[in-house]
């Protein structure tokens, strides 16, 4: 076999293979923008850089997270195409940005992708280097302390050497197959053994290569429109360049090969443990350069979520960039909620005062408080808000609305949510101002008790913070009404059919339809009778 005339053919076959593949993914990305994107998210993977980036940031905790279904509106949003974009995107989400400069620069940032395909594609073609099976433990080696070398390194170094050796030295004398295959064996059980005990730290460190090689392609883009990610890599690249050139032959962009090339490395690494050697060689230098390092990260993602976020908000129907004001101001028009598919948009305007929002259920009070938090979050995180107009507060948004018993602890429903209540009391006094969603209050108890203890909480609640609560209990309009504004959703019973129009009416609720409702559900007349009278008693005290 005429090796010469081999190598050059593998190496068209590599760069055609590469072009067939940058030409198909380009096709992809353009048929994805501006449209949902339906994958498997492994949510543990993707929260690992916010777990450790949200160190003294005000976050959106995992309760409201849980109750607004953020988990679902994060799959909407994440159009990513590089696991630190999907990292950097999740973190963003659930940060709250105390100022109006970093919500300014995203606004910039994804103008500047919307309007400008070739930019976004040569970008998000670079990022998507970064989406491979690896990818997912980068995050995790730069945001830990990198070990120190083992005492036994020198031995795997002369593993390393001794298995080169034995190869080339069977050209010349044949034998030395018989002591190299046990030393072969034994370079496997290394890489079984200690290359599985740094698999996090090696992982990300076969990343940290790819992502290098990125950063060196960023690094040299001209900048017209001013990304600071740019200019900021501009000048880290010397410093990350040198750290290339210490990692030696594992520079190569391995997710740029073919598939085939890809898994002969593998191999190769495994026999002969170049990727633990060169790694071993590396540490201190991987050490010296870690923030530099995690800046990089940062800067890539960022891009990749701001392109994300740009075709979220192209296939969007109505979105605006809110005005966040101090204080207990809440003002919008247009505001829907994102996840619903035929939402029903809704107004209202509170300025120093709360809202207690009556009204049956399936009306629309849920959902509506929800559609509220949700967008007083995006607003204060990516800057943008589901609405026509909007004006709202800098505020931390806190929920109780999926309540439930909690049997491991033996709790009943009304004490979880009793502690759940009393954490919004203790948030209240810890300052900064709040938002609490509550959803029919203190439901798990007597009327008597519930509506005293509902009044006596949310006037606390209420006295320096923004709440919104939604209730059955009409006695709470009277009782509240010097410090909450009245609103309710409303029905209509008519002809043996339950209609609503799911939009929130000024006013306190008195219609009552529970009776009404188990007639036209066809519960007996008896029942009916019985129901309407007792009704009667009780109205009339």
């Amino acid at each position: 076999m005429n090796l010469r005339a081999l190598v050059p053919a593998f190496l068209v076959s590599a760069v055609v293979g590469a072009g067939e593949r940058e030409r198909s993914r380009l096709a992809e990305l353009r048929a994805n923008w501006g449209r949902e994107i339906a994958r498997k998210r492994n949510l543990e993977v993707i929260s690992r850089y916010h777990a450790s980036a949200a160190a003294g940031r005000r976050t959106v905790d995992e309760r409201t997270w849980q109750d607004l279904g953020l988990d679902d509106l994060f799959g909407k949003l994440d159009r990513t195409v590089s696991m630190p974009g999907r990292q950097v995107l999740y973190h963003q989400l659930r940060t709250y940005e105390e100022g109006d400069g970093p919500l300014a620069e995203r606004a910039r940032q994804q103008a500047v992708f919307k309007d400008e395909p070739e930019l976004r594609e040569k970008l998000q073609l670079l990022f998507s280097r970064l989406d491979g099976p690896r990818s997912e433990w980068l995050a995790s080696s730069l945001l830990v302390p990198i070990p120190t070398a083992p005492r036994f390194a020198p031995l795997l170094y002369l593993c390393s050497f001794l298995s080169l050796a034995g190869l080339v030295g069977m050209i010349f004398v044949h034998w030395l197959f018989l002591p190299l295959l046990p030393l072969l064996l034994v370079n496997v059980a290394i890489t079984a053994t200690y290359g599985q005990r740094v698999t996090p730290s090696f992982s990300g460190f076969a990343q940290i290569v790819t992502m290098l090689g990125v950063g060196e392609r960023l690094a040299a883009m001209a900048n017209p429109r001013a990304l600071p990610q740019l200019e900021a890599l501009k000048e880290k690249m010397p410093a990350l360049r040198r750290l290339q050139r210490r990692l030696g032959w594992l520079v190569m962009d391995r997710a740029a090969l073919p598939d085939l090339a890809e898994s002969l490395l593998g191999y190769l690494n495994m026999l002969f443990l170049f990727d633990i050697v060169v790694y071993l060689r590396s540490i201190a230098a991987l050490r010296q350069h870690q923030p530099a390092l995690l800046e990089l990260f940062e800067a890539i993602g960022a891009l990749d979520s701001a392109i994300a976020v740009a075709s979220y908000l192209q296939g969007a129907a109505v979105v605006t960039r809110p005005g966040l004001v101090a204080g207990r101001h809440l003002e919008f028009s247009g505001l829907y909620h994102p996840l619903i598919a035929a939402p029903v948009s809704n107004a209202l305007q509170l300025t120093g005062r709360s809202a207690l929002i009556a009204g049956p259920n399936m009306a629309g009070k849920t959902a509506f408080i929800r559609s509220v938090g949700i967008n007083v979050i995006l607003a204060q995180t990516l800057g943008f808000a589901h609405a026509e107009h909007a004006r709202l507060p800098r505020a931390t948004v806190r929920s109780a609305i999926r309540r439930e018993d909690d049997l491991n602890s033996g709790q009943s429903y009304f004490f979880a949510e009793i502690r759940q209540i009393l954490e919004f009391t203790q948030a209240e006094e810890a300052g900064g101002l709040n938002l609490f969603l509550i959803d029919e209050i203190f439901r798990g108890t007597n009327t008597v008790e519930r509506v005293a203890a509902s009044a006596a909480v949310l006037h606390h609640l209420g006295r320096h913070h923004l709440v919104l609560a939604t209730t059955h209990d009409v006695e709470l309009q009277d009782l509240l009404a010097d410090a909450f504004d009245m609103y309710h959703f409303s029905d209509r019973v008519a002809d043996g059919t339950y209609s609503f129009d799911y939009r929130i009416h000024p006013g306190p609720a008195r219609s009552r339809n529970a009776i009404k409702l188990l007639e036209i559900s066809g519960y007996p007349a008896a029942i009916i009778r019985e129901a309407e009278a007792l009704a009667a008693r009780a109205s009339r005290g």
